[in-house]
């Protein structure tokens, strides 16, 4: 048996020792690595590892090992601080570098679009955040972004569990998951999504309505060069309609927050400078993008000690799955973001299928994206009344650019073109590189 453990604490706790413990105890081989002091790039976003490289990053950093690591493991367990309800920055700048583990092929499951398993085989996980005393919409957000990876990342068992660091009993807790992990005992059902999860992760606070902004600042949250992504895209087209709308719109890049000094401070003052907050990025393994998360952290603590104009959080998201409601769990960490900083969240806008406008302006995609334009034009007027972001923008937004069905029947042709420009062919894109004598998946294996 091995038991690998992804700390994503700043420093040494009580429950690493725990965990290890546990694992030692059953005779697992226990290999932990402090992520924090790991050389780990943000992940591109460009799809490389799926059509240049497949199954594997070709960033050289300490990624590729740990994937390794995780393929080979038969617990994994994901260790964090709980911060706006999930994950640190640093164990979510890992967990966005694992997709070379899935396949870059789509299938159905549970009525939702996923990707296909590209091994036959996945380790157990276990997801521990460590908080004080957390309400229950932290324990919820958690138990969502846990469940969303444990479907995402294809584990045949999960668990989750939120424990104060220094509690007695949490470190009990902490020990019977990972024995029920290594040996097979009772864990978590996945989780289902509720028909009106993606509208309750939208809705603005009740407090919304109030003076309307005059400034806003737009976080574009995707790692790809300026002016190439869709959420600058979509960014761009709602500034515009802000601007008219007689709110003044500048955009700061979470590229910013790559390393510290005077280029993200600059981008640090720009984000709390103005009254609104936009925050438009990708979704990234149900969740914000590690950059986004950094930028964030950091936000919330300058705001901690600084009296600033900032008053109103609004989330403009897409992600690559048909389904908007995909994006839920990452709306939910943008709320918790706008509370624990006792801003306003003003609403959220959330769409599917965001690499079929693929960072063209809207005007370019209007016969596609007519709904989404909309949506964006009622979001701006909305938030120039002094209004939050109503039901009727948040639903346009979600509308469909094309059926499921259609998507996850069209897709693989992206992938087979996106392929054959590096000289990639179809089985290759199947590749299993960390395990080369593994027996290939069947076609429809569940994932």
């Amino acid at each position: 048996m091995k038991l690998l453990i992804l700390d994503g604490s700043y420093g040494a706790t009580a429950t690493v020792r725990s965990i290890a413990e546990a694992g030692q105890a059953l005779g697992a081989d226990v290999a932990h690595f402090a992520l924090a002091d790991l050389p780990i790039a943000p992940c591109l976003g460009d799809f490389a590892c799926w059509t240049q490289t497949p199954g594997r990053c070709r960033t050289r950093d300490a990624a590729p090992e740990i994937t390794q690591a995780i393929h080979d493991a038969s617990l994994v367990v994901f260790l964090t601080p709980v911060v706006f309800g999930g994950y640190a920055s640093p164990l979510k700048k890992l967990v966005d570098r694992l997709i070379p583990l899935t396949d870059a092929f789509f299938h159905e499951q549970a009525g939702m679009t996923r990707h296909r398993r590209r091994y036959a085989r996945y380790p157990a996980m276990l997801f521990i955040g460590q908080a004080e005393q957390p309400d229950a919409e932290t324990s919820s957000l958690f138990a969502e972004l846990a469940g969303g990876n444990a479907i995402n990342l294809q584990t045949p068992w999960f668990r989750s569990l939120l424990v104060a660091p220094d509690d007695a009993d949490g470190q009990q807790r902490v020990a019977m998951a990972v024995r029920a992990g290594l040996t097979g005992g009772p864990g978590e059902p996945l989780p289902r999504l509720e028909p009106d999860a993606l509208a309750g992760a939208c809705r603005p606070d009740q407090r919304a309505c109030g003076i309307p902004p005059r400034t806003a600042s737009i976080l574009i949250g995707s790692a790809r060069p300026k002016g190439s992504s869709t959420s600058e895209a979509l960014a761009r087209a709602l500034a515009a309609d802000l601007e008219r709308a007689g709110i003044a719109s500048r955009f700061v890049y979470a590229i910013s927050f790559v390393k510290a000094g005077r280029r993200a401070d600059n981008a640090l003052a720009e984000l709390a400078g103005s009254e609104l907050l936009i925050i438009a990025a990708p979704l990234y393994v149900d969740g914000l993008p590690a950059l986004v998360t950094r930028a964030l952290e950091q936000l919330a603590e300058h705001l901690q000690h600084q009296r600033q104009p900032l008053r109103q959080v609004v989330g403009l998201l897409n992600c690559g799955f048909p389904e908007a409601a995909h994006n839920r769990s990452a709306l939910r960490l943008l709320r918790a973001f706008a509370h624990a900083s006792e801003l306003t969240w003003a609403g959220g806008l959330a769409m599917g299928a965001g690499e079929i406008i693929h960072g063209l302006p809207l005007h370019r995609v209007r016969l596609r994206a007519r709904a989404q334009i909309r949506a964006l034009r009622r979001a701006a007027s909305d938030l120039a009344a002094g209004h939050g972001i109503s039901p009727e923008a948040s639903q346009d937004m979600a509308r469909p650019l094309v059926p499921a069905f259609l998507f996850r029947w069209l897709a693989p042709l992206k992938w087979l073109r996106m392929g054959r420009a590096h000289g990639i062919g179809l089985r290759q894109l199947h590749a299993r590189p960390l395990a080369e004598a593994e027996p290939p998946c069947r076609r429809g294996e569940a994932g």
